[in-house]
């Protein structure tokens, strides 16, 4: 059986190979999420190799990868043929993990992973903090067939100082998601009665197991619930989001979500492919929906959200989504129609602070 090491063997054995944009690998790696992720994270690689790897490990055909800034593309040589030439562009990115790859198994013998991590800008001594982003990967077969990169663009769309130059980039991309509408996770006898009775100052652990936790936070009523969900968070936990900022502590972490979320009108996160939970972390790819008064589902945003839990807390909430879409003309409509109240006050009050 092929394994990790054997398979970068093999590939640092033919280097000329990768001087071939349009070549077809049509010979599968064999391996899992654990497997691939062992030949992505190989120090022999490196970054500027690592690109053509991942390309090999693309499926041929049926595969898919999406980036925030510029959108989605199919099939093995599509993917090659604008991965390799853009990260060649951006060679001064080092993209930093911020926590251990996340794995999870599917009962049909797929597997999918998670890695969330942050760009920081290197030019000589000198490293500057970008956005944070994650990525979600599906294998099937020895084949990566889905890689999504979902990450705020809107930092690189600021004008640079006068005098500057920076790259021209394309609008945000418009690609189209097939999604479903969110179904209730089932909950456990003790997790209803949890919510019955639940505590208001969460100062012991919900006494939940994190399977209970999960389906309470995805649940489309209950987890749109600002006192529910900090209920069950660790008094020290921390929340990402990319528009209004990072949150400490669950007592912040209320006071905002109990601000912002009764502004946010009408909204639905469909889904995008499965729900990834393993148990310590669960990520939904999703895309925000627009409800107007007819019911008339308006799509909005494509974001990801990742949940982390351990010792029977909420520890972590991370919201990835692209703060450029925002400027969209049919966005600020979804939000209308939807009934948000959400105002530029709203933002720079958190974002000063």
């Amino acid at each position: 059986m092929t394994t990790a090491s054997d398979w970068v063997d093999a590939f640092l054995a033919d280097p000329d190979r990768r001087l071939d944009l349009d070549r077809v690998v049509t010979t599968s790696s064999g391996l899992d999420a654990t497997g691939i992720l062992a030949i992505l994270a190989d120090p022999r690689l490196g970054p500027d190799i690592g690109i053509h790897a991942l390309s090999d490990l693309m499926r041929p055909d049926g595969s898919m990868y999406f980036d925030a800034i510029y959108g989605a593309f199919h099939g093995q040589v599509a993917i090659r043929n604008w991965l390799i030439p853009t990260m060649a562009l951006i060679d001064f990115v080092e993209f930093v993990p911020q926590h251990p790859s996340d794995e999870f198994a599917h009962a049909d013998g797929t597997t999918s992973s998670v890695d969330e991590w942050q760009m920081w800008a290197v030019f000589g001594d000198d490293r500057i903090p970008l956005p944070k982003g994650v990525s979600v990967r599906h294998y099937a077969d020895g084949w990566i067939t889905w890689n999504a990169d979902v990450y705020d663009t809107g930092p690189f769309r600021v004008p640079p100082p006068e005098g500057a130059e920076a790259p021209e980039l394309p609008a945000p991309p418009d690609t189209e998601w097939h999604t479903t509408a969110p179904v209730a996770p089932s909950s456990g006898a003790t997790a209803l009665a949890w919510l019955e009775e639940r505590p208001a100052d969460g100062s012991t652990p919900s006494g939940l197991s994190h399977d209970d936790i999960d389906a309470i936070v995805h649940h489309p009523v209950h987890g749109a619930d600002p006192e529910i969900v900090t209920a069950l968070m660790h008094p020290d936990a921390t929340y990402l989001d990319p528009l209004f900022g990072e949150f400490t502590g669950r007592t912040a972490i209320r006071a905002w979500l109990g601000d912002v979320m009764p502004k946010v009108g009408n909204v639905r996160f469909d889904t995008i492919g499965p729900t990834l939970f393993n148990g310590s972390c669960s990520a939904v790819e999703w895309v925000q929906m627009g409800i107007g008064p007819n019911g008339v589902a308006h799509p909005m945003m494509r974001g990801t959200s990742v949940r982390r839990y351990a010792d029977g807390w909420l520890t972590y909430a991370a919201d990835y989504f692209d703060t450029a879409m925002l400027a969209d003309p049919r966005i600020v409509d979804a939000g209308r129609i939807a009934g948000s109240t959400l105002t530029a006050a709203d933002l720079a009050r958190y974002r000063s602070g």
